[in-house]
């Protein structure tokens, strides 16, 4: 009873802020060396650069509970090998726990790093997701090679580009697919993204065949290049997979069936599907009715079209929220055309949601933004960025129209946002943590300030190509503003805006200032010195700016000239 508090429980309470926000831990770790032992463990995640390879042994023996490793290589500052160093740096770790690798390289696939991590046992004991989707020149070997070293993988990343390698034409087949799919009897999840993929159905047939458990398929393929994937596919994946529940086609085209309407057949009997991602292509209202009619419990939703030239789908959208109203909880509505008329119409059946996205809808103001916050109040993420509207401000104010769980605002790139706009929206949502409003080019650093303090929760603020020269507006008292992370390139932003973010954004940690030709290394020197939790900077494009004014904490993250 002398007031102990056991390990345990602090670690439930690091958890909770590592779930916030996993860079507060930095913080904690400073206080004693309990309290560094304790976070430490509960780390679970971290991001490995170029720069930072000598470091890695020493952070892999002090975060031995890490369950996954995001990898960015860089070749501008790297050779390739040094990938089978580093992943072969990682294999010999004393990691207890390593459940995921994501690699975001642009380089040839690690094989002798992979043959490494093979050699560890508990690395091949627990390791579940491996994501080279960041890989390039993946071949049918490679995909042999994974089979072989990780048999127990359960979601898998895939690129299908083809490269030049060796003189000859390096790309991923059916032949590889296949052995993957005979050996993968764990796999739930699969993903084939790239501009070109030369699978066909006999991958799509292999997997639903082979892999009983899987779940979820994913096809995101970003040219109009040719592929052979058709609908025949599709509707053998859907009707063979019983435990399918997501399903992305994000396609530019899809070959047609010897049957008609073969996909429209098989989302008529997708029952279990919870996520469902299609691109213009393949977006027809009749598709779109018979999932309603399948009564699928969708809890996701993403439709995407094409340069604002899309089928109308008005009446079947509608219908089919309508069929998913009580389970939908992410709505995204990209790139099509719909109108605030239309959004007010369809709003009665999005109670649910918890995120919608509406990029790229030519039309739609604010209207549309006090429309949500009003109807939806359990929504947390409203991105409505480049929506191009003409704009008239119905906002009225009223103390009832408030949406505390608003968390995530976008709306970048739209004329029609001003100062008077955005003070308004912080009214709405006063608790906004993330705040987007980069091209917002009617926006001054008054409205900006403005926000900050009427909601002060803001953790991220993005102003990429605002013509400010600081964030503070009127409001140039000391009070503290908690950013976290500011991105503002491109910016009018000058020393004495660097001077006035140094002094009162303490907390800032990752700071984007590329492409502010006003800044100079007096002004970097003002942030740098005042904020201590600073972890990563980026100074690209600033020609006044060097890398040796840098303390050697910040040097391995920054970005600039030398």
């Amino acid at each position: 009873m002398n007031g102990y508090f056991p390990d345990e429980c602090w670690e439930l309470i690091f958890q909770n802020l590592r779930e916030d926000d996993e860079r507060d831990l930095d913080s904690i770790c400073l206080v004693s060396k309990r309290f560094l032992s304790i976070s430490n463990r509960v780390k679970h995640s971290l991001n490995v650069n170029t720069m930072m390879r000598h470091l890695l042994p020493n952070l892999l023996r002090r975060f031995r509970h890490i369950k996954s490793i995001v990898i960015c290589f860089d070749i501008r500052f790297a050779f390739e090998k040094d990938l089978d160093g580093l992943v072969n740096q990682i294999a010999r770790s004393g990691v207890l726990n390593l459940q995921a690798i994501r690699f975001r390289c642009s380089t040839e696939p690690p094989r002798d790093g992979f043959r490494a991590l093979a050699l560890n046992k508990n690395i091949n004991n627990y390791l579940k997701v491996l994501d080279c989707s960041g890989l390039c020149s993946m071949q049918d070997k490679d995909l042999v090679l994974i089979a072989d070293l990780f048999p127990r993988i359960e979601e898998l990343w895939l690129r299908t580009d083809a490269y030049i390698y060796k003189d000859a034409v390096a790309h991923i087949t059916d032949d590889g697919v296949d052995v993957l799919a005979s050996k993968f009897m764990e796999l739930k999840e699969i993903v084939f993204t790239g501009f070109f993929c030369f699978i066909t159905d006999q991958s799509l047939i292999s997997l639903s065949t082979n892999c009983a458990k899987l779940r979820k398929i994913s096809l995101c393929i970003y040219s109009r290049c040719q592929h052979y994937v058709t609908e025949d596919g599709i509707d053998f994946v859907v009707r063979h997979s019983p435990n399918l529940t997501s399903l992305s086609l994000e396609l530019w085209s899809l070959q047609h069936s010897a049957s008609s309407f073969a996909i429209g057949n098989a989302l008529a009997n997708a029952k279990n599907l919870h996520s469902l991602t299609m691109t213009q292509e393949l977006i027809s209202d009749k598709r779109i009715c018979l999932v309603a009619k399948a009564c699928t419990p969708l809890r996701k939703l993403k439709l995407v079209g094409f340069n604002g030239q899309c089928p109308e789908i008005h009446g079947g959208l509608k219908f089919l929220l309508q069929a998913c109203e009580l389970t939908l909880e992410e709505l995204t509505l990209r790139n099509w055309t719909l109108s605030n008329t239309d959004i007010s119409d369809l709003v009665k059946y999005l109670s649910n949601l918890t995120s919608i996205d509406l990029d790229g809808h030519f039309g739609l103001t604010s209207v549309t933004f006090y429309t949500l916050t009003k109807s939806c109040p359990l929504l947390e993420i409203l991105t409505m960025s480049r929506t191009r509207g003409q704009e008239i401000d119905t906002f009225c104010p009223d103390p009832l129209h408030k949406n505390y769980r608003l968390r995530h605002l976008d709306i970048s790139d739209n004329m029609w946002v001003n100062d008077t706009m955005l003070d308004n929206f912080g009214q709405v949502c006063p608790n906004l943590q993330f705040l987007g409003v980069s091209e917002c080019l009617r926006l001054t650093n008054l409205g900006i300030g403005e926000v900050l303090r009427g909601c002060p929760e803001i953790r991220q603020l993005n102003i990429d190509c605002l013509h400010v020269s600081d964030i503070f507006g009127r409001h140039s008292d000391n009070s503290v503003v908690n950013l976290k992370t500011l991105k503002a390139r491109g910016t009018q932003i000058n020393d004495k805006g660097m001077a006035m973010i140094g002094n009162r954004c303490r907390n800032l940690q990752y700071l984007d200032m590329g492409y502010c030709n006003k800044v100079t290394g007096k002004g970097v020197m003002e942030v740098v010195e005042n904020c201590a939790r600073l972890r990563g900077i980026n100074l690209i494009g600033c020609g006044k700016v060097s890398t040796y004014i840098l303390p050697e904490r910040l040097r391995w993250c920054f970005q600039g000239p030398h």
